[in-house]
């Protein structure tokens, strides 16, 4: 199949378009360019032409890999369903998380740290941050190091407290302000112990 034109992208790095007879467009980074000898008016033969989609829909798996990974962090898990939901085979995208892992993009161990380091500091509690864990699919082998990390709950509980509870002697305040927490993800053992401080400190007052 004739090429019909061969366009430079607009910006340096970006791929070039590639427009096949029939109207057929290809997004080809510069390196396969140069790799499959690309020209306007070459005749690519059906093996070659094979050969070229697979790679520049590879090269652009790797983009988007690229770009999900410098947008936020993610997971293993999350970039592979993600990459995957493009139309990635197990084995392209099998490669490209070994790609993002070699070159420090993708970071499991880091990740867990980082949203047990996120949650905690929107003041929720353990239980609640191993959902997070789970939801965002990041292995357990990282949980127990990355949960160590924890700061005592006592002055997030106390902190919540004083801003929602009013009146430590309204049993019905309390029951809603403990049951927030444990909403949160604290254990009931930590609200209680909160609550009772925070009640001893009010009658001293």
């Amino acid at each position: 199949m004739r090429i019909e034109s061969l366009l430079p992208p607009g910006q340096p790095g970006k791929p070039w378009t590639l427009t096949l007879e029939g109207g057929k467009a290809l997004r080809v980074p510069e390196g396969l360019v140069i790799d499959f000898a690309l020209y306007q008016g070459k005749d690519l033969e059906e093996g070659l032409l094979d050969q070229l989609e697979r790679a520049a829909f590879e090269a652009g798996l790797r983009e988007k890999a690229v770009s999900l990974l410098t947008g936020r962090l993610l997971s293993t898990g999350q970039l592979r369903e993600k990459l995957l939901a493009k139309g990635g085979t197990e084995a392209q995208v099998r490669d490209i998380l070994d790609w993002a892992e070699r070159i420090g993009l993708l970071n499991d161990e880091e990740y867990a740290k980082a949203l047990v380091r996120h949650y905690q500091a929107k003041g929720y509690g353990i239980y609640k941050i191993k959902d997070e864990l789970y939801r965002r699919q990041v292995p357990r082998e990282y949980w127990e190091e990355a949960l160590a990390g924890l700061e005592e709950p006592d002055d997030i509980i106390r902190r919540f407290l004083e801003k929602k509870l009013t009146d430590s002697q309204d049993r019905k305040q309390v029951k809603k302000v403990s049951d927030a927490l444990i909403r949160r993800g604290f254990t009931w053992s930590q609200v209680s112990r909160g609550v009772e401080a925070f009640r001893r400190d009010c009658d001293d007052l």
